[in-house]
């Protein structure tokens, strides 16, 4: 359902810019190279403004209607909101404790001692009989 409405919805938006492009403003547009001079003509000084603004009014309405199906079933297809994933978050973290909080036997330190700290290396104090 989704890919055919997307289909459809790029069909209509390609549709609508065509039709915009070959209606004539003041200049005549696009529409004034397939005889919009003549006004017996489809496309001529009268038939063209009604019938391309039935065709715009039309794709405008087509493309409205299927830009709003469009969000409301991708609305529906992703249910899960910022709040929800919030909770859920906050409520996976309560579930399971941090490693520092609960020592496993597997993780404890060994029993093997560690190396004493060296001590600072001494230097030979002046004696005061050296003074000249």
């Amino acid at each position: 359902m989704e890919t055919l409405l997307t289909v459809i919805h790029v069909g209509v938006a390609l549709f609508m810019i065509l039709v915009v492009l070959v209606q004539g403003g003041h200049s005549g547009g696009v529409g004034a190279a397939f005889g919009g001079g003549s006004s017996s003509g489809l496309l001529g000084a009268t038939g063209a403004t009604t019938l391309l603004g039935k065709l715009t009014y039309a794709a405008a309405g087509i493309f409205m209607v299927t830009s709003i199906s469009l969000s409301v079933i991708q609305g529906k297809s992703g249910d899960v909101g910022l709040g929800k994933r919030l909770q859920e978050k906050a409520a996976s973290a309560a579930a399971s404790p941090s490693p520092s909080a609960s020592p496993d036997a597997s993780a404890a330190p060994s029993a093997s001692p560690s190396p004493a700290p060296s001590e600072a290396p001494k230097t030979p104090a002046a004696s005061p009989a050296a003074k000249p």
